[in-house]
């Protein structure tokens, strides 16, 4: 089974403070502290997560005591999609305004000035929008003196990043705590899903050698993905006939189905072959490439996983560098900078690599590296053989009874380019 890794990075974020002293002194980052009370409430009439914090401001620092500086100003993350934002204390509300250097950053101006040994407390609230059906968002919190609450109505399935939470369900809503205590550095994902009807969009991509139909099972409510998924099928096909030098390889039609993160066992999507693909509900075009990319390598006959999806994240890059070329680029350079990233923890030779049932915390780097590797020996490859070598080798591939193991890749490979490609092997053997 292939499947792919969402394409999401999920990157920690912090809390900065801004200080600003009467004199010209300045403070120790552990003289300050906050506490924050967090509240995310999926409220599924509005379509919306009304997130809601309380947070307290604490002044411990030395250099202002004695009344030589105080503290006016606190910069604080807030989501990008974040909106009705406001900010208030128990008398009146905070004047704020966006960083202009630190996209995300918000200013907020006390109504108070915090001297030395004393605390300030004040709200923020906002909204972020979600679907009709599926709310999708990410807790972004910092620091272990933060309490996180999370309501969300008993009727959706809800899958988050970490399990260190309490439960416990109220009138018609589940509510999840992570206490005070736990340690916020990572971007926690939730993923909330309501069982609704399924609706189903058709279409068919009009190949070479036969027409396909393609049939789209979505959520009701999730029309604008369904068209979207639906037109990137058709568009995608024939490019990838041309890409691969072979015509559509399966006897079948294809079902594209909307799924949640526990269906898709927790990867963007999945080719389960005559079954159909199945895609989370967050993804499109890119993954939906790459799921549909794996017919062609599947018709390969490849025994190795790195060849399997490294080709599949080629053909990606390939589609949607003739039909969203500016997409192509941003995700090449994504899966380079992640390769480099990930390479000295994580290094290991493709020829070892597995791709576990799940992908969860526990193998998400090494998973991901896996996948980042194989595209950057495929992509070398393509730049240093050419697509006429792929193609060529394709249709050897193609018409073989056995598997193509490594040795019979690589000979058929330097084959087809007539001349030595050792760059790209040590990426796959052991040294």
């Amino acid at each position: 089974m292939q499947k792919i890794k969402k394409q999401f990075a999920f990157i920690g974020t912090f809390i900065f403070l801004i200080i600003f002293f009467a004199s010209s002194s300045s403070a120790d980052w552990n003289q300050t502290s906050t506490e924050v009370n967090a509240s995310y409430e999926v409220i599924s009439e509005d379509m919306t997560v009304h997130v809601s914090k309380v947070i307290t401001f604490k002044n411990n620092d030395a250099n202002t005591r004695y009344w030589r500086g105080y503290y006016s100003t606190f910069n604080y993350y807030l989501p990008d999609d974040a909106k009705n934002i406001c900010a208030y204390d128990n008398d009146r509300d905070l004047n704020f305004h966006k960083l202009d250097r630190m996209d995300h950053y918000y200013v907020l101006k006390f109504n108070t000035k915090v001297w030395y040994e004393e605390s300030y407390t004040f709200t923020i609230e906002y909204d972020i929008d979600i679907h009709k059906n599926c709310a999708n968002f990410c807790v972004n919190e910092h620091g272990n003196e933060t309490q996180v609450t999370i309501i969300i109505p008993d009727e959706y399935e809800t899958f988050m990043d970490r399990n260190d939470y309490s439960m416990e369900t109220i009138s018609d809503a589940v509510v999840y705590t992570f206490d005070h205590g736990l340690v916020w550095s990572n971007t926690c994902r939730v993923d909330a899903v309501k069982n609704t009807d399924i609706h189903v969009l058709k279409g068919t991509a009009n190949l070479k050698e036969k027409n396909v139909d393609i049939t789209v099972n979505y959520w009701d409510g999730e029309e604008e993905w369904a068209n979207d998924i639906l037109n990137t099928a058709i568009e995608t096909l024939p490019v990838l006939e041309d890409l691969s030098g072979l015509s559509y390889p399966m006897d079948y039609n294809i079902t594209i189905t909307e799924a949640t993160i526990t269906e898709t066992s927790g990867y963007g999507g999945s080719n389960n072959g005559k079954n159909g693909i199945i895609l989370l509900h967050t993804e499109g075009r890119a993954i939906l490439v790459h799921e549909l990319s794996h017919y062609w390598t599947r018709a390969c006959n490849f025994e190795n996983i790195w060849m399997d999806e490294g080709y599949a994240d080629l053909y990606t890059y390939l589609v949607l560098n003739q039909t969203h070329p500016d997409e192509a680029y941003s995700r090449k350079e994504l899966f380079f900078d992640q390769y480099e990233t990930l390479k000295p923890i994580h290094d290991f030779p493709l020829s070892n690599w597995t791709v576990p049932e799940s992908f969860e915390d526990g193998n998400a780097l090494e998973t991901s590296y896996g996948y980042k590797k194989s595209f950057v020996l495929m992509y070398n490859l393509y730049e240093d053989a050419g697509l006429e070598a792929i193609q060529k080798t394709n249709l050897e591939f193609s018409n073989s009874n056995d598997g193509i193991d490594i040795d019979e890749y690589v000979k058929s490979m330097e084959s087809a380019t007539d001349k030595s490609l050792n760059k790209e092997w040590e990426l796959v053997m052991p040294v």
